[in-house]
């Protein structure tokens, strides 16, 4: 007889080049996922993988069904998430986000996605864009929600908002409170994200562009390490404007006006073509806030204190 767990272990195979890694998605033996397709070729009285190579490939027949398998398994969803309503939903879904959207509105999204698929098992990465893309590419991710191009139309995407930044500094490095040329600008230390991110890549770029290259440059994977780093005094440094508005506000940091203004980072979520997928990736433009931090908003939603009588 055929079923959905054959299909779903072809189809993972086929995606990820082996039955390890298949087993390892579906969360499985290795075994076990040999067994369901060895059951899958005698009921079609075919072989769908050729195992003669190192790497397990489709065969000429493999090639003309997977497509078929692939649409099996959504109308699967849509009729399960249909009769039995979303939260009848209990399988894994593994997401992931950088660290800006990890710092402001993840745990909202969390909390939504929970609420539409209680039994689903959620499994949120925080990376660099680039790591985050390319296990996306190896589907050992189902989304990922990043600042990207998108001239990437190899999954699905769904515009989510534009994440601003500026120039920010301790308010002693720098005492013009006018503009600030970008040449003496960068006379100072530069702290700067990680590699790798389309942050420090589009700022790089944008100096390049004027001629400049920062000789004095700290690199680092923490935002908040960031400002923490600036803040000290120790460089000049491009962060959220939303987020990191309390270090002004606490005098930690100050804006810094210069003459070289990068463009907002569009944010985007790049899921997988089935209908928990699309969902979620709706869910996360409802969802999307790069604005204060979410400690900052409950504290000025608190009461005023009181004083002791």
């Amino acid at each position: 007889m055929l079923t959905f767990k054959q299909i779903e272990a072809a189809y993972w195979i086929s995606k990820l080049g082996s039955f390890h890694a298949a087993a390892k998605r579906l969360n499985t033996t290795q075994s076990t996922v040999s067994k369901r397709i060895a059951e899958l070729e005698k009921y079609l009285s075919i072989e769908i993988f050729d195992r003669s190579n190192k790497t397990t490939q489709l065969t000429i027949k493999g090639r003309e069904l997977i497509d078929d398998f692939v649409q099996m398994l959504d109308l699967q969803q849509n009729v399960v998430r249909r009769v039995g309503s979303d939260v009848s939903y209990a399988g894994r879904f593994r997401f992931g986000v950088t660290e800006m959207v990890a710092l402001t509105w993840l745990p909202a999204l969390i909390a939504g996605i929970k609420q539409l698929y209680p039994d689903i098992i959620l499994e949120p990465k925080i990376d660099l864009t680039v790591n985050l893309r390319q296990q996306m590419v190896t589907h050992r991710l189902d989304m990922v929600i990043c600042p990207a191009p998108k001239t990437d139309n190899s999954f699905p995407i769904v515009p989510l908002d534009f994440l601003e930044s500026e120039w920010m500094c301790n308010p002693a490095l720098v005492g013009s409170k006018g503009v600030v040329p970008i040449e003496r600008l960068m006379e100072l230390p530069l702290l700067t994200y990680a590699e790798g991110s389309l942050l420090h890549l589009n700022l790089l770029q944008a100096l390049a562009a004027v001629d400049i290259k920062p000789q004095n440059t700290i690199t680092c994977n923490s935002m908040i390490a960031l400002a923490e780093m600036a803040s000290a005094g120790l460089g000049v440094t491009y962060l959220p404007t939303g987020y990191f508005s309390a270090y002004q506000e606490e005098g930690y940091l100050r804006p810094v006006r210069t003459n070289l203004v990068l463009p907002p980072l569009e944010y985007l979520a790049v899921h997988r073509n089935d209908a928990v997928s699309r969902r979620i990736a709706q869910l996360a433009r409802e969802t999307c806030d790069f604005g204060r931090p979410r400690w900052r908003r409950r504290e000025e939603a608190a009461p005023p204190r009181t004083s002791a009588p």
